[in-house]
């Protein structure tokens, strides 16, 4: 074989993925965030999921693509597990369209159909119909890739030794093995088959090793959902291992079936007369039957991936009641001291939030800042969940102080809630800073630290098992305190702006921040006022 044919195999290889990642981008705009919105809200049914899987997917030419949106989405809690499996499912027959269309055979066109879409893509004045101008340059190209692949194959069939390599692949581990590294390796099934029709149309590999190796593609292709689940939550990875459970059990089943059915045999009866038409159908009907049969079993995949994958998220965790059981039925008395329990823990949250927003505004992390937006999240969860269960305990038998203590308690609540929402004001005012480029002065700093310094022995003082009236005498203090700097800062502030050494838009930043502590100073101490 000619290094000629090796140099051209190599060009139609990179021409031929070119084109694909080309129309599946050009498509993928084309369609905007449309798609995310249908993958995200229509799956209000298993059916209707499966439906979506296999639209989006057509659309987009990439299964790996709708299977990382899903395990984001899963991650994000966006989505529940058992409605990712009927869009994985769907996903899979959706890209079956890209060998369907390799198996077009429209190679001499292609050129033009390239030339189309490049006239589209340049000249169109409309947005979209540039989008759809790329997808149809990509086409062009991902056929002409094919070509010219199947054009540098083409002396080996002259080749014994390659020739009978490829017959060893009707071993059905040795095929299911190669396909699953290949795709493991490319990343895409539809460009894994693409290659294995420009094979097949040289006649070298027949279709009975073609069909492990096409089933090998189906595992293959999941590496990309289970590497975009690294580092996600357990959801997101159980998301990402019914992928491969799906894909699997599958393979399981029709290697198993190969045994007895000649599945070759009868794709090539209802097949045109062309090796790659052969594939797509093979490929399609795969996939098809796959769903068909484990459509009834979806739950039950669901239902392993969490056997598999056992235990609850730190981020689960939090977002749940950990003192309060609404399913035991205790006396107020008993009641009061669950709530309290959990009062106590969304102080602390609560806490944790403030000083994480507040070390923000010196040293600003991107990642530190999403965390203190999902714990904002837990904290206005802890104050739904605990006020309506605190209404729902008024009904208790109690006596008038119980009754008052429940009444104080949905206040500290409430309270809490203000003192993050507060917290994330400052969060903000620090990516804003970032984002910007601004600074604070090392007079700001010292100025901030001060305050910083009285509201973290407030959140100490707040709910520590103190003396009520000693505690609720030095919350009051320093909460005067933090006013009356916070006064005297501003007026610093404004003395420095006017001599330019702070920048007007800094002083805007410095004011935000200064009026957010005031609050959650003043929110630490009603609650300590009303805590018992």
């Amino acid at each position: 074989m000619s290094i000629n044919y090796f140099i051209e195999l190599l060009g139609g290889l990179a021409l031929f993925l070119y084109g694909m990642e080309m129309m599946s981008s050009g498509l993928e705009l084309v369609a905007g965030d449309r798609l995310r919105i249908v993958i995200e809200k229509m799956t209000s049914s298993f059916f209707k999921a499966i439906l979506v899987g296999t639209f989006v997917t057509a659309i987009i030419q990439s299964s790996s693509a709708t299977t990382v949106m899903v395990v984001g989405f899963v991650n994000a809690g966006l989505m529940t597990i058992y409605q990712a499996v009927g869009i994985i499912m769907g996903a899979n027959i959706g890209t079956t369209i890209t060998g369907q269309l390799v198996a077009l055979n429209i190679s001499t066109i292609a050129p033009i159909i390239a030339f189309v879409g490049f006239l589209l893509n340049t000249f169109s004045k409309n947005k979209k119909k540039r989008y759809i101008g790329q997808a149809i340059i990509g086409l062009g190209f991902l056929f002409m890739g094919m070509q010219f692949m199947s054009d540098s194959m083409e002396p080996l069939r002259e080749y014994p030794g390659f020739v009978t390599l490829m017959t060893k692949f009707d071993n059905p581990i040795l095929g299911v093995l190669a396909g699953t590294i290949i795709t493991a390796i490319i990343q895409s099934s539809s460009a894994s088959l693409g290659i294995l029709q420009a094979i097949a149309n040289q006649g070298v590999i027949p279709l009975k090793s073609s069909m492990y190796i096409i089933f090998g593609f189906n595992i293959g292709t999941c590496i990309t959902s289970v590497l975009s689940s690294v580092g996600s939550s357990k959801n997101a990875k159980r998301t990402a291992l019914v992928h491969v459970l799906f894909n699997i059990i599958g393979t399981i089943i029709f290697v198993t079936i190969s045994f007895v059915v000649p599945i070759d045999k009868i794709i090539v009866n209802f097949s045109r007369d062309l090796p790659a038409a052969q594939i797509a159908n093979l490929h399609t009907a795969f996939n098809v039957a796959t769903t068909l049969m484990l459509f009834p079993f979806s739950k039950k995949l669901a239902d392993l991936s969490f056997k598999l994958i056992p235990g609850i998220d730190k981020e689960q965790e939090e977002m749940s009641l950990q003192y309060i059981n609404k399913n035991i039925v205790k006396d107020a008395p008993a009641t009061f001291t669950d709530v309290k329990a959990e009062i106590k823990r969304l102080f602390e949250i609560c806490n944790e939030n403030y000083k994480s927003s507040v070390a923000l505004l010196k040293n600003f992390n991107e990642e530190v800042y999403d965390k203190i937006f999902r714990r904002e999240e837990v904290i206005n969860y802890l104050n739904k969940e605990i006020s309506a269960f605190i209404i729902d305990s008024l009904g208790l038998a109690m006596n008038e102080k119980t009754s008052a203590n429940f009444a104080a308690y949905l206040r500290i609540s409430r309270d809490m809630e203000r003192i993050g929402d507060h917290s994330k004001n400052i969060a903000e005012v620090a990516k804003l800073k970032e984002d910007q480029k601004l600074e604070f002065t090392d007079k700001t700093f010292e100025e901030l630290k001060e305050i910083n310094e009285i509201i973290e022995k407030m959140f100490n003082s707040a709910i520590a098992e103190l003396d009520k009236d000693e505690r609720v005498a030095f919350l009051r203090e320093s909460n005067e305190l933090v006013q009356k700097d916070a006064s005297q800062f501003r007026n610093n502030h404004m003395i420095r702006m006017r001599e330019k050494i702070c920048n007007p838009e800094s002083g805007l930043l410095y004011e935000k921040t200064l009026a957010a502590l005031e609050r959650i100073s003043s929110y630490i101490s009603n609650a300590g006022k009303l805590a018992i």
